[in-house]
């Protein structure tokens, strides 16, 4: 009897002992996945590869910018060469920074779901050296930063991030704010932001407030500024710049990451066209700009020709399909046309522009060869009655229906009293999609005119002095003001892209040159705009 209850304890103690030794090894089994978990391992975004690579053709949802995620262990490098829309170098900060000198433009970029900066947050305006030598070219590193950076004048600039160390150069090269008189953001010289977009600078990218904070919290030492030549990308500013938000401490709250949903989705292309093996992924356009969080689920109508996995779509056979983002929510849905075709296809080509784009010149025969256009030509002709520059805006306003439009003041720069903005949602009997008349405050008590800019408005009584007309074609415009001119493809996410076409009275595509340009239906090159303008050059 006592040997039985003896050998019975020890049957307990065994297995006491066993089950101790398997908690404990499912409990460091656990250990192991949260630390897997937190080292990012595994990506926090909504992101299926079940069968990602057997032809699965739906259930592939992904966050669109999932900031430090990094599912790329197990992709090839020839994959993630395809997957890397920009071509931008990896990098172990949350973002990359890319400035367009041409454009004067500086875009920020988080990473998507491979770790790759194909995530674009935001793009401002910025300034540049006053000659193209003075802000260099290349792949740059954020290094120093201060909160408020004293010049030799005096004054101070906000958020101040070194991004090369030029010597004799009062510290470095910055990417920085505005110039301020004090350490206080209303303290702010006008002037200086006014300048924001244009060559202005000793080499440094002063830039807004916003983004530049958003550099220098949000950007730690060794984030990446590539710094081009030209505007090879062609982002543009998801706003204007004005005084009015340089004088307020900024908020980047609306850039955060995690829950900012657009209210809009398409892609930027209606169809696009790979070979047999090709892969691609399409570039997303949302409303507003920099709402770029998107829970979605891709497919395809047609699998055996289209295959898509998680964003990207690859070319199975030939033939076309139909691929379409579906947000998780039900809110949302874009979709565009994929042919396949086999053999070798210049897909980078641009299309035909069967507008009948100015082809026979290139923009260096342009430039050598351009002669101004009178000052004489920057009228329009609005219903009977002509207007230009530099005049008092009331006549105008008071032809156009009185107080029949929308307001925005801002404080100005180069004169005492307010810059002005009204815009009208009609023109002649309802029939206008949108005419913007800008003033400055040059004389006092008057507002003049230094812009008037319509588009889409149909039926509206406006021309020029030489009778272009809205409805016009590009050989209309060629035939009465010439040739030289400058052309630009004006994208916008709204599905209202045109391209501008600009004739100018001065230094062509110099900031605030005075111009006469035309809105041009990028398919048709019918003229769906006008507009007359001079950044206060009269004076």
């Amino acid at each position: 009897m006592e040997k039985t209850e003896k050998s019975e304890r020890l049957a307990c103690v065994f297995i006491t002992l066993s089950l101790t030794v398997a908690f404990l090894g499912m409990a460091a089994l656990a250990v192991l996945y949260y630390n897997r978990l937190s080292a990012g391992e595994m990506s926090a975004a909504v992101f299926s590869r079940d069968n990602a690579n057997n032809g699965n053709v739906s259930g592939h949802s992904l966050v669109v910018n999932m900031e430090m995620s990094d599912i790329s262990d197990g992709v090839s490098d020839e994959e993630l060469a395809a997957l890397n829309t920009y071509g931008f170098p990896q990098g172990k900060s949350p973002y990359f920074v890319y400035v367009e000198k041409g454009a004067h433009t500086l875009s920020v970029f988080g990473k998507d779901s491979y770790g790759l900066y194909t995530n674009r947050i935001a793009t401002w305006y910025t300034g540049t050296g006053k000659s193209d030598m003075l802000t260099p070219e290349g792949t740059f590193e954020v290094s120093s930063k201060e909160e408020w950076h004293q010049w030799p004048s005096g004054s101070f600039s906000p958020y101040a991030t070194t991004y090369s160390k030029a010597y004799n150069h009062y510290g470095g090269l910055f990417i920085h704010g505005p110039i301020y008189y004090t350490q206080n953001f209303y303290m702010v010289a006008g002037s200086s932001v006014m300048n924001i977009g244009t060559n202005c600078s000793s080499g440094c990218l002063r830039t807004e407030t916003e983004a530049a904070y958003f550099i220098y919290s949000q950007c730690p030492a060794g984030t990446q500024v590539r710094i081009v030549d030209g505007s090879p990308l062609g982002f543009m500013p998801y706003r204007n710049v004005y005084i009015s938000n340089q004088q307020v401490a900024p908020n980047i709250e609306k850039f955060q990451l995690v829950g900012i949903t657009p209210d809009k989705i398409a892609f930027a292309e209606q169809s696009h066209t790979i070979t047999v093996g090709e892969v691609y992924c399409p570039e997303i356009v949302t409303t507003p700009s920099y709402a770029r969080h998107i829970e979605g689920t891709w497919t395809s109508n047609n699998p055996a020709v289209v295959k898509v996995s998680g964003s990207a779509i690859i070319g199975e056979n030939a033939g076309s399909a139909m691929v379409t983002l579906n947000a998780d929510d039900g809110r949302l849905s874009a979709s565009m046309l994929i042919h396949v075709v086999t053999g070798d296809v210049d897909t980078s080509a641009a299309p035909p522009d069967v507008g009948g784009a100015n082809t026979d010149l290139s923009s260096e025969d342009i430039l050598a060869h351009y002669q101004p256009i009178s000052l004489d030509l920057l009228k329009l002709k609005i219903n009977g009655s002509v207007y230009g520059l530099d005049e008092n805006v009331q006549p105008l306003l008071k032809a156009l229906g009185g107080g029949n439009y929308h307001l925005e003041r801002y404080q100005s720069c180069a004169y005492v009293g307010e810059d002005k903005s009204f815009t009208y949602t009609w023109l002649k009997n309802g029939k206008v999609g949108k005419c913007v008349i800008s003033t400055v405050p040059m004389v006092e008590g008057e507002d003049n005119i230094c812009e008037i800019s319509v588009r889409n408005a149909a039926e509206a009584d406006i021309e020029t002095p030489k009778g272009i007309r809205l409805g016009s074609a590009r050989a209309d415009v060629e035939s009465a003001y010439g040739k030289y001119y400058t052309e630009v493809l004006v994208v916008s996410g709204d599905d209202d892209s045109y391209l501008k076409m600009t004739y100018w009275a001065g230094i062509p595509n110099q900031s605030g040159q005075p111009s006469l340009y035309f809105c041009l239906n990028p398919d048709s090159g019918e003229v769906i705009g006008m507009g007359i303008y001079s950044g206060r050059n009269f004076v």
